[in-house]
């Protein structure tokens, strides 16, 4: 978790270099002499700040918030994971630098777009995995946006929340970059008072209203649109149907059919797990699985072997703990597994992602990035079954 917020702490954090790399698209900071500016002076940095334009000033401000709140470990981790998304590998930079504030810093100047994924979103804003929905929302095709679908997308909003009192005002930022368009709203929360100093030094109660976060994702190329919000199955429904009406004027998409996993095929030692050469996918390895005996449901155990040790087997240990071996096995219900895969993309480090799937219907996989890739391999190899999130597995560009 990061530390709570100050700006000059955070300038002490930054090396100069990347200081002046984001404040070069700053006017105020065109004349300052980086060179002979001592390493964690802030002074003359807050000083330049202080005498921007307001809005040049808030949008500063604002990007090292965004900055700030990755400023941890698990937020170098969520910036990786951002960044293989986008087919980049910048874990080796990272670990040349000195601190987690020094890393956030340093792909907000250099990969910018890392930012706007919503891994990053959902980090920063503390949404969890049940806040995000993807549905199929259109034919790839170009979409254009106007003023008048965002003011009409903001009205749908209010409404999805009236009954609730929230939402009353609602501000809306959209932006597109090669056929992504992103929609973060900021509707209004219920209202809240705090205990906060008034301009003359006075200790009093402040009514406040903050806003809570609502983000889409549309991406045109795929024909797919993304939510991120928390509200359960109904909000999801409601704002959906209200960015269909609003922005693409069609329907509601459908919420995809529900899922089921069948892991049967892992009774066999030797499970026929076809890839496509593109992917540069090992064949993956069971390296844990929990079973239930025929005999009463309630006898359950889970078996487990080392990732590290390539060469052991799961299938050596059950033929070796279960009386009656394999034939034990066969008779059993396979409850869940846990997957190794290993991408070894030629020129790239060895990547590895363990996965675990339980019946009926829970995969640990994202939905994004070498996660992708796999979750599309359930379904060809007859794991995932009645899913919908189906997509051509020709796409070698997911991976590398």
């Amino acid at each position: 978790m990061s530390q709570p917020y100050d700006l000059r702490v955070d300038l002490e954090k930054t090396p100069n270099a990347l200081l002046e790399k984001f404040f070069s698209k700053f006017p105020a900071f065109n004349d300052i002499d980086w060179n002979g500016l001592a390493e964690n002076d802030t002074d003359p940095i807050l000083q330049r700040l202080k005498e921007s334009d307001e809005p040049e000033r808030i949008r500063a401000g604002g990007m090292f918030r965004r900055a700030h709140s990755l400023s941890s470990p698990q937020g170098t981790t969520v910036l990786i994971a951002a960044a293989r998304d986008f087919g980049l590998e910048i874990s080796d930079q990272l670990a040349s630098l000195k601190n987690s504030h020094e890393r956030a810093f340093w792909c907000l100047v250099n990969y910018d777009k890392l930012f706007d994924s919503p891994r990053v979103y959902a980090h920063t804003y503390s949404l969890p995995k049940t806040s995000r929905e993807t549905r199929i929302a259109l034919s790839e095709r170009a979409v254009i946006v106007n003023q008048e679908m965002l003011d009409a997308l903001v009205q749908e909003i209010k409404g999805a929340f009236k009954e609730e009192r929230r939402a009353q005002e609602c501000r809306l930022d959209y932006r597109e970059q090669d056929g992504l368009h992103l929609f973060h709203a900021y509707p209004s929360d219920y209202i809240d008072e705090i205990d906060s100093y008034l301009p003359g030094g006075e200790l009093s109660t402040v009514t406040i209203q903050p806003p809570f976060h609502i983000v889409y994702y549309l991406d045109a190329n795929a024909g797919n649109i993304t939510v991120l919000a928390k509200g359960g199955a109904d909000k999801h429904e409601a704002l959906f149907k209200g960015f269909a009406t609003a922005v693409l004027l069609t329907s509601t998409p459908p919420r995809g059919v529900p899922k089921t996993y069948d892991l049967s095929l892992f009774k066999n030692p030797n499970p026929e797990l076809k890839t496509e050469p593109a992917h540069y996918l090992r064949r993956p390895r069971v390296v844990g699985m929990r079973l239930q005996f025929p005999e009463k449901r309630e006898h359950r155990a889970l078996f487990e072997v080392s990732p590290q040790d390539r060469h052991d087997d799961i299938y050596k240990l059950l033929r070796t703990k279960l009386r009656g071996g394999l034939g034990e096995l066969s008779r059993s219900t396979v409850l869940s597994v846990e997957l190794q895969a290993i991408f070894n993309v030629p020129g790239q480090k060895e990547e590895e992602v363990i996965f675990r799937i339980t019946t009926p219907r829970w995969c640990t996989l994202e939905h994004d990035g070498k996660d992708a890739v796999l979750r599309k391999y359930l379904r060809v190899w007859g794991i995932e079954l009645d899913g919908t999130r189906v997509a051509e597995l020709s796409k070698p560009a997911l991976v590398g």
